[in-house]
Parts: C-alpha cells; sequence; structure tokens
C-alpha cells in the first residue's frame, strides 16, 4: 500500500515502477495476510481395531504448497498403545476400547503446519472367554473383607479384552478394586480390564482384587462368567 505513482505490486512480493532520476522514493508493505507455506494433510477418515490385535499401520499423508520441504508428523488422542512415526505411519496394538478423536498434524521446515481430526473406534474384541478358571481367595474380618482372584486361560487361544461378572451370595459391597474396573448392581458385580492386561494367552492368567464391606454374609461367589461364558472355580 501507499505505492507512488505509477508502481504496481504482485502476490509474488515484488514493486516494480518507473521513478525519477533524482529524488527520494518511500514505500511501505503492510501486512495483509500469511505468505508462507500451506501443509494440507489427507484425511485418512474413521478408523477401528480391537482390543489385542495389532492394527496393519495407517500412513499419514500431507502436501506442502512449496516444493521440496519434508514434513514431520505427530499426532494427539491416539488410542493406547498406539503411536505415529516422524514420517507419518501408525501402528501399534490397542490396549483398551473405546473412541478416541484422534489429530494428525504435519510440519515442514518452516513451521508450517496443517492438521486432520478423526475419530478412531477399538472394540473390546472379547475374543474366548471359556474355557477359563477362577480362584476366589478371601481374607474376612467383622464387617469387612478383600478378595483376591485370578483368571486362568486354559484354552488355546488368547481372550484379548476381558469382562468377568459374578454374584454375591450374602449381603458384600465393593468399595475398591485394583488392577481391574470393579461396578455392582445390587448383588451382581463386574470386573474389566485394564489397559496392561487387556490380553491373558493360553495357559497364562492375570490377577486383580478388591475391598469391601458385609453386615450379615460373606459368604464367597460360587460361579463366575467370563465374557459371558462360564468359567470353572478352583477348589
Amino acid at each position: 500500500t501507499d505505492l507512488w505513482s505509477g508502481a504496481t505490486s504482485t502476490t509474488t512480493n515484488t514493486i516494480s515502477a518507473s521513478v525519477p532520476a533524482h529524488g527520494t522514493v518511500m514505500y511501505r508493505v503492510a501486512s495483509g495476510g500469511s505468505m508462507g507455506n500451506t501443509v494440507t494433510v489427507t484425511n485418512p477418515g474413521p478408523q477401528s481395531g480391537t482390543v489385542g490385535t495389532a492394527i496393519s499401520g495407517l500412513q499419514i499423508h500431507a502436501s506442502d504448497s512449496a516444493a521440496g520441504q519434508s514434513l514431520t508428523y505427530t499426532a494427539a488422542g491416539l488410542p493406547a498403545g498406539l503411536s505415529i512415526s516422524t514420517s507419518g505411519l501408525i501402528t501399534g496394538t490397542p490396549s483398551a476400547a473405546g473412541t478416541s478423536a484422534v489429530t494428525v498434524t504435519a510440519t515442514d521446515s518452516t513451521g508450517a503446519s496443517g492438521t486432520a481430526t478423526f475419530n478412531w473406534t477399538v472394540n473390546p474384541g472379547s475374543t474366548g472367554g471359556g474355557p477359563c478358571q477362577v480362584s476366589y481367595v478371601k481374607n474376612e474380618w467383622n464387617g469387612g473383607f478383600t478378595a483376591n482372584l485370578t483368571v486362568t486361560n486354559t484354552g488355546t487361544q488368547p481372550i484379548n479384552g476381558w469382562t468377568l461378572s459374578w454374584a454375591f451370595p450374602g449381603d458384600q459391597k465393593v468399595t475398591n478394586a485394583w488392577n481391574a474396573t470393579v461396578t455392582q448392581n445390587a448383588a451382581t458385580a463386574t470386573a474389566t480390564n485394564m489397559t496392561y492386561n487387556a490380553s491373558i494367552a493360553p495357559g497364562g492368567n492375570i490377577q486383580f482384587g478388591f475391598q469391601g464391606t458385609w453386615t450379615s454374609n460373606d459368604t464367597s461367589p460360587a460361579s463366575f462368567t467370563l465374557n459371558g461364558a462360564a468359567c470353572t472355580t478352583a477348589p
């Protein structure tokens, strides 16, 4: 702006004009928006996976308005167990079920960047669930108790993501738990895996426990189901 008479400017930042042989010429360049590179990230669309099953790998693609720029990739909100390389390849094995809003960013050497956001849904993948065996070991005192449970995969297939359910015969109330998320509705209790113990290999086991209260009856549960399939109980 404020060009002298006869001067012209272009979007390529070039100013041209015919000026007198003698005299002083002053000009001012006003900022009129970004003149830098534009980075465009291709949105891969919704993605899905299964707890305990490695993804095949998702390559993120992006383009730069300037030739010869190298791009570096980062991501926020990836499901637990997944990661992205600086070249934009997402790999890993999901370890927790749920839906995540993932934002990937590509940045060039000038600092220009672009983003794309998409959803990634991880399914529980309750593969297996029987045969299984459950050990329930209780430590009881007047009005309170702790219980330590061992869930063993006695089958030949891995269990990827697990939910153990049982019914208390007495009036027990769970107050806190470890190595699992335990919820209770009346007499029925349900324990769900954490991100770090979602898979049980054939012949392997996981252990978790909880603390609770009772008033008149603290009889141990007699039966359990894992992902809807009945388990045997250890003596």
